[in-house]
């Protein structure tokens, strides 16, 4: 091959790279493009989805506010009722009848209560402020005093005075309220509740991990995993009209209102359980809506 060939051959080869590479541009434009078209439909896709499920969840609380208002409306004079015919009745069967339509009566009460507070939660948005940890825990374990003495059960608030959390007071206290009265029905014979803290990093923002233990009568690992579903009860108060399974849903929600998650560990029967649950420190923490 003379010279004039070879230089024609490397232009041809020349020509057809350059040939193959506008090839490869047009088709990783063409795949660009694609993408950018699929991306922005999967967007407005998932803000419609998110529209519809907003609609839903507004649809759901106002479904459950209108029940449980029809279903309270005629409990009142029931409530306020069957204490006076108690009154009045001497026979001990008819009685213990009567009794056992005040436990019921005041069950469907609770339940009714529960239903409408974690309706609430879900529709509302948070109040976020800096509060004094061991403050709020100490308001709440005055208001649990008279229980904790006749339950004979000691309390600890290891909780350090300078801690902060950004929380909405309210919502936080409601969480504990229900922690502490689930822990005080574990302890029928009396022990020792102490709440803890540790500091907790999640994706770069500091969590308040808060720990409450008790020494009850502990829970198996399946119980764990489900303590906090909507009207799960546990195999010892399945039969108890003291427990409407919604209190520790209730205590979900609120955490993840937060920002925070909340679980459970035990290591079985007699053991305790530890109740874990992480809520903002020092940072912004936007509301979850839902």
């Amino acid at each position: 091959m003379n010279a004039e060939e070879e230089t024609s051959f490397e232009i041809i080869e020349e020509v057809a790279q350059d040939s193959k590479l506008k090839e490869l541009e047009d088709k990783l434009k063409s795949t660009e493009k694609k993408y950018n078209e699929l991306n922005r439909e999967l967007e407005q896709k998932v803000i419609e989805r998110t529209i519809d499920i907003k609609k839903l969840l507004k649809h759901n609380i106002k479904f459950i506010d209108s029940l449980s208002h029809d279903l309270a409306t005629p409990l009142t004079p029931l409530i306020s009722l069957l204490p006076m015919l108690e009154e009045d009745i001497k026979d001990p069967k008819k009685k213990e009848l009567l009794d056992t339509c005040l436990r019921n009566v005041e069950y469907i009460k609770r339940v009714i209560n529960n239903t409408r507070e974690l309706a609430d939660i879900s529709a509302s948005n948070l109040m976020l402020k800096d509060e004094k940890l061991k403050e709020i825990i100490d308001e709440l374990i005055e208001k649990y005093n008279a229980t904790f003495k006749n339950f004979n059960i000691t309390v600890e608030n290891n909780i350090n005075e300078d801690i902060l959390v950004k929380s909405d007071k309210n919502r936080l206290l409601q969480l504990l309220d229900h922690i502490f009265s689930n822990a005080v029905n574990s302890m029928p014979e009396g022990g020792t509740l102490s709440i803890s803290s540790k500091n907790v990093k999640k994706e770069g923002d500091v969590f308040i991990q808060v720990s409450v233990k008790d020494t009850g009568i502990g829970l198996s690992s399946d119980q764990c995993n489900h303590i906090f579903e909507e009207f799960y009860k546990t195999d010892n108060a399945r039969h108890k009209l003291d427990s409407t399974g919604l209190g520790l849903a209730i205590c979900k929600k609120i955490v993840e209102k937060h920002g925070g998650k909340i679980w459970a560990d035990s290591h079985g029967k007699d053991t305790g359980t530890n109740i874990h649950f992480t809520i903002p420190s020092n940072t912004s923490v936007f509301d979850r809506s839902f």
